[in-house]
């Protein structure tokens, strides 16, 4: 690389000019820089931080400050961009490049989110070390100054492994309720479509507070908290909270479960949308472990107890009553 570029380079790397953006997004995309983006961002990279940093979230960040651009010639040359760093994060070319994401993404308070599409689960590692799952059909999303402020604002499910920090504690906020700890293992599903809020405690302590009727409620292990949408109302009760975090572990477990219920569940587990084409009266509550069984199988196995026939079109499974 010719001198005069290497100094714009180093310049734009101090100043972050939107002048030089055309120049940093060619740069990147020449080839024939390779080897000398390489050796300027490890100087780059041992003049600016010597703090320990998670990939997997800098991925996340660059992706989300890329979409924050205008759309036009200039996003797309920074979709093309992000590609070419999430093809190679690893290589030291780009290190520099990551750490202004993160300065960008800090200076600004931007949201860094996680999303689980529906028929799937994603496992995730939050900044102060603290990990867990999400659940199919959900999101969670948190600042940059997570360690300090960690606050988690989640919809759908999510089961979490919080790590110890008294001066810091973690706080998962809903739409109607909020669960505070310090250091525990715990689920909470909070999905918009649902008219409750489950939060079932594993290990450790929780304090669940009611935005509606302002209670404070503490769970010990093996208790879960309900709190109904409509009316408010909370309650405490002892469950076998194995089928209420079997999720995590690929295997779905239903206890009692109404037949609703058991769709609803499904629905976010395989993936496809339920429609019933005609009323079925039903009392049917199901006790029923799912593994490796496949759609088909499991709605033919309810199909035994319950009077209802099903076509399944793509992501759409149609459900009919026999008694009509």
């Amino acid at each position: 690389m010719r001198p005069e570029k290497i100094r714009r380079f180093n310049e734009y790397f101090k100043s972050k000019s939107k002048d030089d953006e055309d120049f940093i997004m060619q740069t990147f995309s020449d080839d024939s820089n390779e080897e000398s983006l390489r050796e300027l961002s490890r100087t780059h990279w041992d003049q600016t931080t010597n703090e320990k940093l998670d990939l997997r979230h800098i991925l996340q960040k660059i992706h989300q400050n890329i979409q924050k651009k205008d759309s036009g010639s200039n996003s797309n040359k920074l979709i093309m961009w992000y590609n070419r760093v999430a093809a190679v994060l690893l290589v030291p070319i780009l290190v520099s490049s990551i750490y202004f994401g993160i300065n960008y993404y800090q200076a600004n308070q931007l949201y860094s989110e996680i999303r689980a599409p529906k028929g799937s689960k994603v496992q995730f590692l939050l900044p102060d070390g603290s990990t867990g799952y999400l659940n199919g059909g959900s999101s969670l999303s948190y600042t940059a100054n997570f360690k300090k402020n960690r606050k988690i604002e989640l919809n759908g499910e999510a089961y979490f492994e919080v790590e110890k920090d008294k001066k810091h504690p973690f706080l998962v906020q809903t739409d109607l309720a909020d669960v505070e700890v310090l250091g525990t293992t715990f689920d909470v599903r909070a999905y918009k479509a649902d008219d409750e809020i489950l939060t079932t405690l594993v290990e450790g302590s929780v304090k669940v507070f009611n935005k509606n009727s302002r209670e404070t409620s503490l769970l010990k292990p093996g208790q879960q908290n309900r709190i109904e949408l409509k009316s408010g109302k909370m309650t405490n009760t002892t469950v076998n909270t194995n089928y209420y975090t079997s999720w995590k572990e690929a295997i779905l477990r239903f206890d009692g479960t109404p037949f609703a219920e058991v769709l609803k569940q499904m629905e976010r587990w395989y993936g496809v949308e339920f429609i019933i084409a005609s009323p079925i009266a039903n009392t049917q509550k199901y006790t029923m472990t799912i593994k490796t069984e496949s759609l088909r199988e499991v709605l033919q196995l309810m199909s035994l107890t319950t009077d209802f026939n099903f076509k399944i079109d793509g992501e759409k499974v149609i459900i009919n009553s026999l008694n009509n």
